[in-house]
């Protein structure tokens, strides 16, 4: 079954993630390269999900849509991205973690804990708004 309200919550909560952790970025003058790797997947994320079920206004369940084509195809098309952005951002989640339990043990990589942090966070929160949104026949 959708879940929309998980859906603005994760937006809501991507939006000024993405903002303050370019702020960070350029208040340490780190480098940018980094931190758009480590949002790209929950960027990802809220971009297509915004796409399908926002702006198109897609559903989770086929039944809901099974009068409409467009709907067809749009049911289709999280049917075969699902699975994909699943595992990727499981596989990111993981990397970060590690990453950030790099960034913690290293002195000189010290100033990346807030950026690890938050990118493994928003890796969880990207996982868990994708699996509460699974496509349902």
């Amino acid at each position: 079954m959708e879940n929309k309200s998980l859906l603005i919550a994760y937006l809501a909560v991507w939006i000024p993630y993405v903002t303050a952790i370019h702020g960070y970025t350029r208040w340490r003058q780190l480098s940018h390269s980094v931190v758009v790797l480590s949002h790209a997947m929950p960027s990802l994320v809220a971009m297509t999900m915004a796409y399908i079920f926002l702006l198109c206004h897609g559903q989770t369940v086929r039944q809901f849509v099974a009068n409409s084509d467009r709907g067809m195809d749009l049911w289709s098309l999280w049917v075969d991205v699902w699975p994909m952005l699943l595992q990727a951002t499981f596989a990111a989640g993981v990397a970060q973690l590690v990453w950030m339990m790099v960034v913690s043990v290293r002195r000189s990589w010290r100033p990346w804990v807030p950026v690890a942090l938050t990118g493994t966070a928003m890796c969880a929160f990207a996982f868990l708004t994708v699996i509460c949104n699974f496509p349902d026949a």
